[in-house]
């Protein structure tokens, strides 16, 4: 039995084109009625066609100004009153199901915090991430209690918010558990 509540954030201007795959990979979690998660798009881009995949998705859009995306995190995570955060990453999140169980892990308080795993991506990608021309792609799934805890996303940083924030959890003594669920 699941008990606990949990948010799904995806920022838009970071997902880029692959913001329809990144929900359709997560919105399985969110129409559920056994599934705990809310599914929210942060939008500072004012695309208009964000509504209409909102709305096929299952996800509440949320506006906020435009700003570095810790700043647009934040924005997004205060009115937010689930148990478990979770960022699927940019462009890569592996699959609903594996979402759901690291949450579960992390709302059970095995862990504070977990990395979602990716798909795998070619040397050369893995090459770019690394000299940081490409964003990390990993996810992100942590309660919010050390969110707030930590202070929220540094609102200055931008593609590195997350990494960031995961940098300050271990910092911190949060336990993070790398790879896939059990």
């Amino acid at each position: 039995m699941i008990d606990f509540t949990g948010c799904i954030l995806i920022d838009a201007r970071s997902a880029g084109s692959y913001l329809p795959r990144q929900l359709a990979i997560v919105a399985s979690l969110a129409r559920s009625d056994t599934t705990p998660f809310s599914l929210r798009i942060i939008d500072d881009t004012g695309d208009p066609r964000l509504p209409c995949i909102a709305h096929r998705f299952g996800a509440r859009l949320i506006s906020v100004s435009s700003a570095p995306l810790g700043q647009r995190l934040n924005d997004a995570i205060a009115p937010c009153i689930g148990e478990v955060l979770v960022f699927p990453g940019i462009g890569d999140a592996s699959s609903a199901e594996v979402l759901m169980q690291l949450a579960i892990e992390v709302a059970a308080g095995e862990f504070d915090a977990a990395l979602l795993p990716t798909l795998h991506r070619s040397p050369l990608q893995r090459l770019l991430v690394q000299i940081k021309r490409l964003p990390r792609g990993g996810g992100l799934c942590l309660t919010h209690r050390w969110y707030e805890r930590i202070g929220g996303c540094d609102p200055n940083h931008n593609s590195g918010a997350l990494d960031e924030l995961l940098v300050r959890l271990r910092a911190c003594g949060a336990r993070v558990k790398a790879g896939a669920p059990r």
